[in-house]
């Protein structure tokens, strides 16, 4: 039962390893808790085995085993509780590593230099168990001192420690690790000199290191969760920002799409006010206007709805976008934006364009943010010449947009780190577009990326999947 114990422990180190291959204090963990895994399965069968040169055999492989525990279990403290003394570490590893010199090369091994006899015991419930006599070596001194290191190096650290590692997760691995080091360690050496008659039971000491760690995971996988929820909150907010930010930049273009369905329905009013005060006001002529009045209202409710979704981020998943009339409701939406820039726009379809899944929404503010941007970099650099291509093609059964510009490029250094957090060239700006922009591109199973063109300019391609059939 220890050692499955012990496994389980190995297992979950070596997952989490897995992915965090930085963070060595798994692996060191890992390590400890399959060595000590195999301390309980040579600790059941020392307690079985009568015959002396197989006993002494045994013991020299329970050294390496335990030699195994202890030196990953001071580094992977010292990991936990950076306060640890290097060179105590260096000493306490030095110290196992003599003892394993004189475990393999001397007589005997490190705990005897030679059996004598095996006593046969019995548990005060009746099970037998066996015992070994025999001369204790003078050099197991070497590592019999860690036993007393050990505990010293790791409350050193603690003590050492400041803020929340001097609190609960570090108080809990010192205490494991005292624990464990005062019971196996004088337990061990009780039996060696013949102190006590009992079994050796390292592996069962190593329990208050298995309690220890479990205890440390829960809690650093509860706290994982809270900061999962904390930074998605965030995620959350800086889309919410962004969107923000991007319906500042269109304020002008917003005022225009609205004044034109708002002067139509002004016109349309005081045309009927006219007809009315006919004496016989044609009834057909004021349906014909309040029909028109009806349609230009719905117009521009449509357009703040929309502004309104794409302010909140309605993210709700539609098996079939239609990418093309996305793209036109973008460009239509920025029309006057880039006029008043002087901006020619060029838009060409080829092939069967598949529709995407995803969110209308959030596609339109994809797009929205990297005509911005190609607009920003033409107008910032003093381009002349200033065009923006827009090209919408089917690619590996999915749609591809193309948004190039006849701008200066994008600077090497930026380029590099072009969707990392707050990198950006414009002033004010919080980077965070384009990183959200991939985000939400990646999240519908799609890619977005950046290049400068042969002959300037830079060009950004989303590919999306075809949505669900």
């Amino acid at each position: 039962m220890i050692a499955a114990a012990c496994g389980m422990l190995g297992l979950i180190q070596i997952f989490l390893w897995t992915n965090s291959r930085r963070d060595f204090a798994y692996l060191l963990s890992a390590c400890m808790a399959f060595s000590a895994s195999f301390v309980a399965f040579q600790e059941m069968r020392l307690f079985s085995t009568p015959d002396p040169a197989l006993y002494q055999q045994m013991l020299l492989w329970q050294n390496l085993a335990i030699a195994m525990v202890l030196v990953p279990m001071t580094w992977s403290v010292r990991i936990y509780l950076p306060a640890t003394r290097r060179w105590a570490a260096i000493l306490i590893t030095t110290l196992w590593v003599l003892g394993l010199l004189v475990n393999f090369l001397l007589p005997g091994n490190l705990t005897f230099v030679e059996i004598h006899s095996i006593a046969l015991k019995a548990t005060f419930w009746g099970d037998p168990f066996y015992v070994p006599r025999g001369t204790v070596n003078d050099w197991k001194w070497l590592v019999d001192i860690t036993v007393i290191l050990i505990p010293i190096y790791i409350i050193d650290a603690a003590w050492r420690s400041k803020g929340p590692l001097r609190g609960k997760r570090g108080g809990v691995i010192t205490a494991g690790v005292v624990l464990f080091m005062l019971f196996a360690g004088i337990q061990a050496i009780a039996v060696d000199t013949g102190m006590i008659d009992a079994p050796y039971m390292v592996s069962v000491a190593f329990l208050s290191m298995v309690f220890a760690l479990t205890w440390v995971f829960a809690r650093d996988a509860v706290r994982a969760r809270k900061l999962t929820v904390e930074v998605a909150r965030a995620q959350h907010e800086n889309e919410r920002l962004m969107r923000l930010n991007l319906l500042g930049e269109v304020a002008s273009a917003l005022a225009h799409e609205l004044n034109q369905p708002l002067a139509a329905m002004l016109g349309n009013a005081q045309a009927a006010q006219k007809f009315l005060s006919r004496p016989e006001p044609d009834i057909d002529e004021i349906q014909d206007i309040l029909t028109d009045i009806v349609r230009d209202d719905k117009r521009a409710r449509d357009i703040i709805l929309n502004m309104r979704q794409m302010l909140k981020g309605d993210e709700t998943f539609e098996s079939h976008v239609n990418v093309e009339s996305v793209i036109k409701w973008v460009l239509g939406f920025l029309n006057n934006e880039i006029n008043v820039h002087d901006i020619a726009v060029e838009f060409d379809i080829s092939g069967e364009i598949p529709d995407v899944g995803g969110s209308r929404i959030a596609l339109q503010q994809v797009i929205l943010n990297l005509l911005i941007n190609a607009k920003h970099a033409m107008v910032e650099s003093g381009t002349s010449d200033k065009v923006i291509q827009v090209h919408l093609r089917e690619n590996r059964g999915g749609a591809e947009i193309e948004v190039c510009d006849s701008g200066p490029g994008i600077a090497e250094d930026v380029r590099l780190h072009l969707f990392d957090p707050f990198v950006t060239t414009k002033k004010g700006n919080l980077g965070m577009g384009l990183v959200i922009c991939r985000r939400i591109v990646e999240s519908r199973g799609g890619r977005l990326t950046a290049e400068n063109e042969d002959g300037g300019g830079a060009c950004f391609r989303v590919w999306l999947p075809a949505g669900i059939s």
